[in-house]
């Protein structure tokens, strides 16, 4: 391998991370394609050509996950979680499986998540988004992100699946915990602790989905069959878990760092106010510049050239969809948010058939939340002293804390929860 190709980068640590979007643009401009020697060696791609090539090719570039090594040469599919992989984490039931596997389950889930089905959902997510905003307005004061950012998608996620979206504070301090924690965190053991009694909740949801069939994705599981088959179990939970997840968590990223940027910079907040209609091309910049999955891995499956780089069968390669973004060959100005960005070829939810299948839900929820906030909390402040984005994380980014106060306003929904 050619000297210059290789690095030595822990991005795990806090320094890089606190400066990883310099670090990142550095390996851009000296070598997009580079071979870290951390973590027993992978491939770190930041380029916005390179990462869109990847994501594209799901033959060379594998999304699943089997930990066990082919007895012949000991290959690895490594799946996308991370390096090293995040202890514990189950199979994603959507996102580290290939080829027909992969579609026959996107074709099940594929109904729901529909521009148009998206589209019917608007009058729902308005009518929660009202009610949690009601919880809060009259007191002039709240956490944006524990009381608006992460109820309003637990919600909708828990209905889409057909749970009991009452609940909705039971899944998303798990799922939230995890990622809102360090692990030495008394916090992130006790949600870890709870796994097991998620699982018997979800796998107990789906065996009653089987005699009690509903218009909802978990029935479309019990119900679907996959490779000729009907799913067991394991598929059911890891595709269950997968989506609940990722329902619970990539709004809400979105929403709330969106939110700390209007918070912040209220010169693109008057205008949001005064030209509503420029709300969706704002959401598309503020994925750009957040990113809220920053970075996912892949195994290749054959010898590959990629940015000029001789990658070898059952190398690990990890993309960062947050340094993709902020290309300054593709984006003028890639690192100032520019609310009225067009175009924005910006690729936050993934290409290709492993693009997010979340993606009109995460939009239109955001559109939602975004208008519903701005109009009727338009003065909020935000305490910057309470502040708290997730802890370093190269995965993700986040929000786990958001205080703000804003003029006292009326409620204008029901006095009776929706849900």
């Amino acid at each position: 391998m050619e000297p210059d190709a290789r690095i030595d980068v822990d991005h795990h640590d806090p320094g890089f991370l606190a400066s990883r979007h310099e670090r990142y643009a550095e390996l851009r401009r000296q070598c997009p394609v580079a071979y870290n020697e951390r973590y027993g060696g992978f491939w770190l791609v930041t380029d916005h050509e390179s990462v869109a090539t990847v994501a594209r090719d799901n033959e060379t570039f594998a999304h699943r996950y089997e930990p066990d090594p082919d007895p012949g040469d000991g290959f690895v599919f490594h799946g996308i979680c991370g390096i090293p992989r995040v202890a514990g984490a189950p199979r994603q039931g959507v996102s580290e499986i290939d080829g027909p596997e992969h579609a026959d389950v996107r074709r099940l889930l594929n109904p729901f998540f529909t521009p148009a089905r998206v589209e019917a959902l608007r009058p729902r997510m308005v009518e929660i988004s009202t009610w949690f905003l009601d919880q809060v307005v009259g007191a002039g004061a709240c956490d944006l992100v524990l009381d608006y950012t992460t109820p309003v998608p637990g919600v909708l996620t828990l209905e889409m699946m057909g749970l009991p979206s009452a609940n909705w504070r039971h899944y998303a301090d798990f799922f939230h915990a995890t990622v809102a924690y360090e692990p030495d965190r008394a916090e992130f053991h006790e949600a870890v602790g709870r796994r097991m009694e998620m699982v018997e909740e979800l796998l107990g949801f789906a065996d009653h989905r089987r005699s009690n069939p509903a218009d909802d994705i978990t029935t479309a599981l019990v119900t679907g069959h996959v490779l000729g088959e009907p799913l067991d179990d394991t598929q059911i939970l890891d595709i269950m878990w997968n989506l609940v997840a990722g329902g619970l968590d990539t709004t809400t990223s979105l929403v709330s760092w969106a939110l700390h940027h209007l918070g912040t910079h209220p010169d693109d907040r008057c205008r949001l106010i005064d030209q509503p209609d420029l709300i969706p091309t704002a959401i598309e910049e503020f994925l750009r510049f957040y990113s809220p999955s920053e970075t996912l891995t892949r195994t290749a499956t054959c010898d590959v050239e990629l940015g000029g780089r001789n990658i070898r069968r059952g190398d690990v390669v990890m993309i960062a969809w947050v340094a993709a973004n902020r290309d300054e060959g593709v984006f003028d100005l890639p690192d100032k948010v520019v609310v009225d960005r067009e175009p924005n070829r910006h690729i936050a939810f993934g290409l290709g058939g492993h693009r997010c299948i979340g993606s009109h839900v995460a939009r239109v929820e955001a559109e939602v939340m975004l208008a519903d906030v701005l109009g009727r909390l338009p003065d909020y402040e935000l305490d910057l002293s309470a502040f708290r984005p997730y802890p370093g994380n190269a995965l993700m980014t986040g929000v786990v804390s958001m205080p703000a106060s804003f003029a006292p306003g009326p409620t204008v929904g029901p006095a009776v929860a929706p849900f």
